[in-house]
């Protein structure tokens, strides 16, 4: 038997051996750009989540402070004792919600939805601590 002849009937036995070694490491190289591709997706939707954060803490800081300025105190001038009723309040949160839904981009506010849930359901509860926090003065802006 000669040399060539040997080589080729070693490549004919290992040959399913390494067709199988080949298929692993092209399954882990696949797999392991998938994970890369993911963590770079993940990134990216932190990232998006966080803009849209600080975006909605600035617009919710605005939306407050110009009800405050435009329609709270004006109806608290009007107000005998200079407290809000209950209607005058829920009208003040109506217009600071409208304001809020005004000024925020699309794509945070889908941002928002997407990782929130539908912004109605929270932007109240989001607009009363803004509120809170710029009665008792700790609020700052947010650039």
């Amino acid at each position: 038997m000669t040399l060539s002849a040997f080589a080729l009937e070693l490549v004919e036995i290992l040959l399913p051996v390494i067709s199988l070694c080949l298929a692993v490491l092209i399954g882990y190289g696949v797999a392991l750009l998938r994970k890369k591709i993911e963590e770079i997706d993940n990134e990216i939707a932190r990232q998006s989540l966080s803009t849209a954060l600080t975006e909605a803490e600035s617009v919710g800081i605005d939306a407050v402070r110009a009800t405050n300025q435009v329609l709270v105190d004006e109806l608290r001038a009007k107000s005998e004792d200079g407290k809000l009723t209950k209607g005058e309040a829920e009208e003040a949160m109506g217009v600071a919600k409208d304001y809020f839904l005004e000024h925020i981009t699309f794509g945070s506010l889908e941002i928002l939805e997407a990782s929130l849930g539908p912004v109605r359901e929270w932007l109240e509860g989001f607009l009363e601590a803004k509120l809170s926090a710029e009665k008792r003065g700790i609020i700052r802006s947010v650039q």
